[in-house]
C-alpha cells in the first residue's frame, strides 16, 4: 500500500508532497512522488533536467518526516494524467494527492488538465490540496 503525489515543480505541488508525506507517516505507508514527461520528441533535455531537479528538492523535503519515500521520473509515453493513474494501480497506491490551481473568489475553480483526468478515471480517492 501506498501514497502517490504528482509533482510539477509548483509551489501548490510540493504543498501537495508535504500533505502526502504527512499522510505516509499517519498511516504507515510508502509515499511515491512522480513526475511525468510525454518521452520522445516531445520532450526536451530541459525538461528531463527540470524533472531530476523537482525529484531532487522532493527527496530533500521526505528527508524531514521520517517516512518510507520515493522519487520517480515516468517517461512511458503517457500524457501525466494516464502516468499518475497508472503508476497508482502498479503501486497498489490507497490515494492520489495533487497540488490545485488556486483562483479568486470570482473565478470558478479550474483544475489542470492532469488533474481533471485524475479524478475521473483513478479508482483511489484523489486529494486535491491548495
Amino acid at each position: 500500500m501506498s501514497i502517490v503525489v504528482g509533482l510539477d515543480g509548483s509551489d501548490r505541488s510540493f504543498r501537495a508532497l508535504r500533505f502526502a508525506l504527512e499522510e505516509g507517516k499517519l498511516r504507515g505507508v510508502k509515499v511515491y512522488a512522480v513526475h511525468s514527461l510525454f518521452g520522445g520528441d516531445r520532450t526536451e533535455m530541459e525538461e528531463i533536467e527540470r524533472g531530476e531537479k523537482i525529484l531532487e528538492e522532493a527527496k530533500r523535503i521526505a528527508e524531514e518526516y521520517n517516512v518510507e519515500f520515493e522519487a520517480r521520473m515516468l517517461i512511458r509515453g503517457k500524457s501525466p494524467g494516464e502516468d499518475i493513474v497508472e503508476f497508482a494501480e502498479e503501486v497498489n497506491a490507497i490515494m492520489i494527492v495533487l497540488g490545485m490551481k488556486r483562483r479568486s473568489l470570482m473565478e470558478e475553480v479550474i483544475l489542470g488538465k492532469a488533474a481533471k483526468y485524475v479524478v475521473v478515471k483513478a479508482k483511489q480517492p484523489v486529494v486535491l490540496v491548495k
